[in-house]
């Protein structure tokens, strides 16, 4: 088991699979295409440049460098959320204030919380694939790779 040290950024605890990108994601381009409005298909990554292109992000922890694009990145999350097709966590490299917006109005429109840890170090993709089990702190910053 590997133990890193991030900085927390949203409260709450997440015990999931991971989904890793190196790439950025855009939020607006990934899910307001018309397909992410077909049923079990809403947290469908629908950015054909994008190399998570067809995947689910509902129920994983989203590890990824940045959020990229539309200042309609925080509304994007924020309706994921709401419709419980979220990620349950993620970690990010560099957590500005548009990603982070949908996760914290959530959780006081919603009551619906999805912790975030910002880690800086490209060490964190050298650590963690695809799959792996990962269990994250949003208050400790503590983020455990089994």
């Amino acid at each position: 088991m590997n133990i890193l040290k991030g900085n927390p950024v949203v409260d709450g605890r997440a015990d999931g699979i991971a989904l890793v990108t190196r790439q950025p994601i855009n939020f607006t381009a990934a899910f307001s295409k018309p397909a992410n409005l077909l049923p079990g298909r809403r947290s469908e990554i629908q950015d054909r440049h994008h190399d998570l292109y067809g995947h689910k992000i509902k129920g994983k922890i989203l590890i990824f460098p940045a959020a990229i694009g539309s200042t309609y990145t925080g509304m994007m999350l924020l309706n994921l959320m709401a419709a419980g097709e979220a990620p349950i966590g993620m970690i990010v490299q560099k957590a500005d204030a548009l990603l982070v917006s949908g996760s914290i109005l959530a959780a006081v429109w919603y009551n619906v919380v999805i912790p975030i840890i910002a880690y800086s170090s490209d060490a964190l993709f050298d650590q963690v694939q695809n799959d792996c089990q990962v269990t994250m702190d949003g208050h400790s910053g503590e983020i455990r790779i089994l």
